[in-house]
């Protein structure tokens, strides 16, 4: 009996020592992985993006695939994703207190809402170039096709200005102002919905187009960071949002091929924050073959509803500090050699306080 005991609390003894191996070999790979919380896969997968982003982009990372499907190095960052949907059918009193019913046709290129209904006006995505039509997937020789550069022209949505860079870059970053309340009016009450933004992006070798960056919201009177990709799925805004009246570092980049990223530094609820955001984009390449990248100020408005006359303004959006390149060591100041091309768009209501192609004052007067 006794031996028998002996041996019973030997098995429970290696039994429990078994036990405790394994439940600290399972908690160590845990700790291994970027997020518990997702799949080994998963977490492979979001392992190889944040190889790709510049060490210094790599503390708080989203990566949301063509499907939708979000990946986060920190899972209190999957709250901060706000899915965007297209808006079918609103109505509108105008200044002259008559409804104006807009309809989907109306809506469909830049009006969108969130799960709680709340309304915002993106960017429309800008063809490159004009005479394309709907875009092809096959690259362009842009070194002989003179036509694979946009042009400066009325887009039926909205006041802008834009810097449009040579092609061959795969990398910018700049410091941009956010303008203060008293810099900025946007007049989204109205059937326009003018919203202030300020990003960047550009085309790629497959002429597919990026607007990346940050849209004002006059009911916080702060700025969220927004992705509109061409062609991937239904754009996507962010939290936290940027406070107003600082300057943030913005950078725009292709960490690795048909990947884009967003990253945006400065002070959001009282802290200095960092975050970076990465999608797919198709044809956009790390080395820069075949890539535009373009800064743009602009008051965007519901495309074939625009108002030039509705009294919104935004001022002193000053870009600065500017750098293009290939990556974040091989890049040089952003200057004229630099950019292709300008667009103030209508002249009449954009003011420009120029420097050179890195540096600007941007103003924009809807009066």
């Amino acid at each position: 009996m006794k031996v028998k005991s002996l041996c019973t609390c030997v098995v429970v003894g290696m039994l429990s020592l078994s036990l405790t191996c394994s439940v600290g070999a399972e908690s160590l790979q845990n700790e291994q992985l970027i997020n518990p919380s997702m799949t080994k896969s998963d977490n492979a997968f979001l392992s190889d993006i944040i190889n790709s982003l510049d060490p210094e982009d790599r503390e708080n990372v989203t990566y949301i695939d063509e499907t939708g499907k979000v990946l986060v190095n920190k899972e209190s960052l999957r709250q901060e994703v706000i899915p965007l949907e297209p808006v079918s059918q609103v109505t509108y009193k105008n200044s002259n207190s008559s409804l104006t019913s807009v309809t989907d046709t109306t809506y469909k290129n830049n009006r969108y809402k969130d799960s709680t209904g709340q309304l915002y006006t993106l960017p429309v995505l800008q063809p490159k170039p004009a005479c394309m039509g709907n875009h092809s997937l096959t690259p362009m020789d842009f070194s002989t096709n003179s036509a694979s550069f946009p042009e400066c022209r009325d887009l039926r949505n909205g006041p802008y200005r834009s810097v449009w860079s040579h092609i061959g870059f795969a990398w910018a970053s700049t410091r941009v102002h956010l303008p203060s309340a008293r810099e900025i009016r946007d007049n989204n009450s109205g059937y326009n919905g003018s919203t202030g933004f300020i990003y960047m992006g550009g085309w790629s070798n497959t002429n597919m187009a990026v607007d990346v960056g940050l849209q004002h919201s006059t009911k916080y009177n702060d700025w969220a960071p927004f992705m509109l990709i061409e062609g991937v799925k239904e754009p996507y805004s962010f939290k936290p949002r940027f406070e107003p009246d600082q300057e943030v570092q913005m950078k725009f980049y292709v960490p690795s091929d048909g990947n884009i990223a967003l990253t945006v530094s400065g002070y959001a609820d009282g802290e200095k924050i960092s975050r970076t955001y990465v999608e797919p984009a198709p044809g956009w390449t790390a080395t820069g073959n075949g890539n535009l990248i373009k800064r743009t100020t602009s008051i965007g408005q519901i495309q074939g509803q625009q108002d030039y006359n509705d009294g919104s303004y935004i001022r002193k959006v000053r870009w600065a500090t500017s750098y293009i390149g290939t990556n974040s060591e091989d890049n040089i100041p952003w200057r004229n050699s630099q950019t292709y091309d300008y667009c103030s768009m209508p002249r009449s209501k954009v003011v420009v306080d120029y420097v050179h192609g890195g540096e600007e004052t941007d103003n924009i007067f809807l009066d």
